[in-house]
C-alpha cells in the first residue's frame, strides 16, 4: 500500500488550531469580565462595516455572553485529556499512565493557582479587612487551597479572594475521576458518552431547573458539565479516527473551512439567543449541550480546514497567547475589579464612570485592564508556573527514586 506523503499527513499529537481556539476562548471570557466593569460598547465602523452595508456593526453580544465560553475551555480540556487515549485506541501503543497523568496535572495547575490565592489573601484581602472575622478568613483560605470553595455559597458566589477560580475546581474534579472516565470510554465509547450526556441532562433539567432558588449555586457544579466533557472526549476520538483515514487535500480543506464558518454561525446564533434572554442562567442551562455541540463541530472542522485558517489559529502569536492563557484567566477579573476599586484611571464622585457613560474613561480603563492582565499572565507564566512545574518535577523524581530504593 502506498504511504501517505508526510506533508499531507494530519498530526494527531499537536493540533495547531487548538492554540488559537484556546486563546480565543480565554480572551472572550476575559473580555466579558472586563466589559462587566467598563460597559464599553464594542462596535465596528468604517470600511469594514460598509462591506456589510452598515454604518456600525455592534459586537455587544460577544462580551455580554462571554461567560458561555467557559464551557468551551472545559470542552477543550476534555478533548486534550482524552486525545492520547484516542490515539491508543486507534493507532495502538500504550495507554497513558495514571500516575504520570496526575503528576502532570498537578505540575500544571498548582504553582500559579496557589501563588494567586496566597498573594491575594495575604497582600490584599486580609489587610483590607475583607473578611468579617478571622474564622471566616481561615475558612475561605482553606476552601480555596483544597479546591472545595465551589461547595460553599460564600466563596463560590461571593469570593473575597478570586471568584473565577471555581473553574479550576471543576477542572480538578475532572482530573480526579478522568482515568476512570477514560477507561470506560476506551472500552465502551458509545455507552459511556450516552451515560455522560444522561447525567448532565438529569442534573440540569431534573435537579437544577426544578430548584429555581438554587440555580446560581447548582448551575456550574461538576455534574452540569458532563455532557460538555462527553462532547470533548468524543471529538478527540472522532478526530483521531478521521485523521488516520484521510489526508490533507483540497476537498478536505474546503469542507473543513465551510463547516468551520457554518458552525461559527450557529455559535453566533446561540450568543444572540443568550444576549436577548431575560433569564440568563436558565437560558444557559437550556442551551449548554447544544452550544457545546456547535463548538465541538467548530473544533473538529477547524482542524481539517484550509491552511490559511489553520495558520491564523496556530501561528506563533496564538501559541504565545495560548501559553499564557491559564494565568490570564486567573488574573484578569481580579485585576479589573481592583483597578476600578482603586480608581485607576482616576474618577471622581460616588457613581462609577460606567454608569455615567464616560466613554474616555471606559476606553482608558479597558486598555489598562488588558495591559495589566497580559503583564500578569506573562510574569506568572514565566516566573511562577514554569519554574514551579520544574521544581515539582524534581520533587516527584526524588520521591519516585526513594520509593524504588525502599522496594529493593
Amino acid at each position: 500500500m502506498e504511504q501517505t506523503p508526510m506533508k499531507n499527513r494530519i498530526d494527531t499529537r499537536h493540533i495547531d488550531t487548538l492554540d488559537g481556539l484556546r486563546a480565543l476562548a480565554v480572551g472572550i471570557v476575559a473580555w466579558y469580565h472586563i466589559w462587566q466593569q467598563s460597559w464599553l460598547p464594542p462596535f465596528i465602523r468604517g470600511p469594514v462595516a460598509a462591506l456589510f452595508g452598515r454604518e456600525i456593526i455592534s459586537l455587544d453580544a460577544i462580551p455580554r455572553t462571554g461567560y458561555l465560553f467557559v464551557d468551551f475551555m472545559l470542552l477543550l480540556s476534555a478533548f486534550l485529556l482524552f486525545l492520547p487515549h484516542a490515539r491508543a485506541m486507534v493507532e495502538g501503543g500504550p495507554v497513558p499512565d495514571v500516575k504520570t497523568f496526575y503528576k502532570k496535572r498537578l505540575m500544571r495547575i498548582l504553582p500559579s493557582y496557589y501563588a494567586s490565592v496566597l498573594l491575594i489573601f495575604f497582600l490584599v484581602s486580609l489587610p483590607s479587612g475583607a473578611f468579617p472575622s478571622g474564622w471566616a478568613a481561615m475558612k475561605e483560605l482553606f476552601l480555596n487551597l483544597t479546591f472545595t470553595q465551589i461547595f460553599a455559597e460564600q466563596p463560590f458566589l461571593f469570593s473575597r479572594i478570586n471568584c473565577v477560580l471555581w473553574t479550576v475546581c471543576v477542572e480538578m474534579q475532572l482530573y480526579l475521576i478522568f482515568p476512570l472516565l477514560a477507561r470506560a470510554f476506551r472500552k465502551q465509547p458509545a455507552l459511556t458518552y450516552c451515560a455522560m450526556v444522561g447525567i448532565s441532562v438529569l442534573f440540569n433539567r431534573g435537579l437544577v431547573l426544578s430548584h429555581p432558588d438554587s440555580v446560581r449555586m447548582l448551575l456550574n457544579q461538576f455534574p452540569a458539565f458532563f455532557g460538555v466533557f462527553g462532547n470533548g472526549m468524543l471529538a478527540a476520538l472522532l478526530f483521531v479516527k478521521l485523521a488516520n483515514r484521510t489526508e490533507r487535500s483540497l476537498a478536505l480543506s474546503v469542507t473543513g473551512t465551510l463547516l468551520t464558518f457554518l458552525s461559527g454561525f450557529v455559535v453566533a446564533r446561540f450568543l444572540l439567543m443568550a444576549a436577548g434572554s431575560q433569564t440568563l442562567q436558565i437560558t444557559q442551562l437550556h442551551i449548554r449541550f447544544g452550544f457545546s455541540l456547535a463548538l465541538t463541530v467548530l473544533l473538529l472542522s477547524a482542524t481539517f480546514s484550509a491552511g490559511w485558517l489553520r495558520w491564523l489559529l496556530g501561528n506563533r502569536l496564538m501559541k504565545f497567547f495560548a501559553g499564557i492563557s491559564y494565568n490570564l484567566y486567573i488574573w484578569h477579573q481580579w485585576l479589573a475589579v481592583q483597578l476600578k476599586a482603586w480608581r485607576i484611571p482616576y474618577w471622581e464622585g460616588a457613581q462609577a464612570p460606567n454608569f455615567t457613560g464616560n466613554l474616555v474613561w471606559q476606553r482608558q480603563y479597558t486598555l489598562i485592564c488588558w495591559m495589566a492582565a497580559l503583564a500578569a499572565a506573562v510574569l506568572f507564566t514565566y516566573l511562577v508556573e514554569k519554574p514551579g512545574a520544574r521544581l515539582m518535577e524534581k520533587l516527584f523524581r526524588k520521591m519516585d527514586g526513594g520509593l524504588e530504593h525502599e522496594t529493593l
